[in-house]
């Protein structure tokens, strides 16, 4: 059974990815991320990177829907969302596989000067794509950077998941990791 602190994260995750606000994720939403990216890394629909990430956010996508949307309406409520991660954070295994495939594109989405590492602007640019306040970024990103140095390293964003996803403390900062998400 999801906590309510993690029923109020996940929602929160939720909203970010429902990005025409219309109460429910669909395909629409992952293209718009999509388009978002593309933005980002001045790419052409049709290069390689653009293909690569819709192919990685159609697998997604489809793996989300396909275990989720149990209406089969072609969209996930918040309701069928909160199942699908309450079944996912109950299998260990599953969740390692969801969480670190998940992190990883992100990584690798927006470390975009490839150092290995999320700066300062980069983290930035993940709240833009997701439609995030920018504002609220930096101060976000230095209660990410656990040990200060200036920088998120791969090994860090996934602590920084497991605290999002799995955490019942109230001050773990990756909490934070989409934003506030209310009291």
């Amino acid at each position: 059974m999801l906590s309510d602190l993690q029923t109020k994260k996940l929602t929160r995750y939720f909203q970010v990815y429902d990005i025409d606000d219309d109460g429910r994720i669909d395909s629409a939403d992952f293209d718009r991320i999509v388009h978002n990216v593309m933005i980002l890394h001045w790419a052409e629909d049709g290069s390689e990177t653009t293909s690569a990430l819709r192919e990685a956010y159609s697998h997604f996508w489809h793996g989300l829907r396909s275990a989720a949307d149990g209406d089969r309406d072609g969209g996930v409520s918040i309701d069928e969302w909160l199942a699908y991660w309450q079944i996912t954070l109950e299998d260990d295994a599953r969740y390692e596989a969801e969480v670190h495939q998940l992190t990883d594109r992100l990584f690798t989405v927006f470390d975009l000067d490839e150092d290995d590492t999320i700066g300062a602007a980069e983290f930035m640019d993940f709240f833009g794509v997701f439609g995030l306040p920018v504002d609220l970024a930096e101060s976000v990103f230095v209660e990410l950077d656990a040990n200060g140095d200036g920088v998120i390293s791969r090994d860090e964003l996934l602590e920084v998941a497991r605290d999002f996803y799995r955490s019942d403390d109230h001050e773990a900062p990756g909490n934070l990791l989409f934003g506030p998400f209310g009291a």
